[in-house]
């Protein structure tokens, strides 16, 4: 029998045990797990079984970083009009790294008003992810009673910042995809008159798969709880498609 064989398994496990450990123990740590008051990490793309599904709802606020590194810490905040359950969930807008956090534990209940704050910081997990996310390619969805996705949901658009938040709140955006090509019309409706805000907003087609925004210019709407209706059908089997996002317009962070 040939040694060479021999030879060469005995150098491969000389090898494997000459690399350095850190890469691989590096790699496990940023699997999605427990973290304290949160669960974050990669983990692996979940399967989506809706024809339109919401990923995340934000103000329309982009706060300037300081330097070029990221920063160490990331802070939601939004507003609840009464006391009630919020599920959380922060990932990315376009899969890349497959960040994940949620089943967030709050130090506290959430409260009315717009003193709901969650903060974590980006060392354990975000500011070690290969390709690097900016702060821009981050969403956040906050749920009211119900941790899942439905046909009509409720949500708080949260502020999403690092050092200061806004004054006040003049937009929001509104990520969406679908599970098929499709043809879309969005309107932003007042729920005490039923009348729509603004000029619907009209997408000939989008594509299966790619993440889009809905942005709404909310400077001059007054107060109150907003429906965004999605309304369409899939290009390719004609098949109707609908989505309510009931959400409350807060302007002012310190009312």
């Amino acid at each position: 029998m040939s040694v060479k064989p021999y030879i060469l398994g005995i150098c491969l496990c000389f090898f494997y045990l000459s690399v350095p450990a850190t890469g691989v123990w590096a790699q496990l740590d940023l699997q999605y797990q427990q973290r304290g008051d949160r669960y974050e990490g990669v983990k692996p793309k979940p399967v989506s079984g809706y024809d339109i599904e919401l990923i995340s709802v934000l103000t329309d606020y982009e706060e300037p970083l300081t330097g070029e590194n990221f920063p160490k810490r990331l802070t939601l905040r939004f507003y609840l009009e009464k006391e009630d359950d919020a599920h959380l969930t922060v990932r990315e807008l376009d899969y890349r790294a497959y960040y994940w956090l949620d089943k967030v534990q709050p130090g506290q209940p959430w409260k009315s008003g717009f003193q709901n704050v969650f903060t974590w910081p980006t060392d354990p997990v975000l500011n070690q992810l290969v390709p690097k996310l900016a702060v821009s390619e981050i969403g956040a969805l906050v749920r009211i009673g119900h941790a899942t996705g439905s046909t009509i949901e409720e949500v708080a658009p949260a502020v999403l910042y690092h050092t200061n938040p806004p004054e006040t709140v003049e937009g929001y955006r509104f990520t969406m995809k679908t599970g098929e090509d499709a043809r879309l019309l969005a309107t932003v409706i007042q729920q005490a008159t039923g009348q729509p805000i603004g000029t619907p907003q009209k997408f000939r087609r989008k594509r299966a798969g790619r993440p889009f925004t809905i942005h709404w210019d909310a400077k001059t709407a007054p107060e109150g709880s907003y429906i965004l209706r999605v309304t369409g059908f899939s290009l390719s089997t004609n098949q109707s498609i609908n989505k309510e996002v009931h959400f409350y317009h807060q302007p002012t962070l310190t009312p």
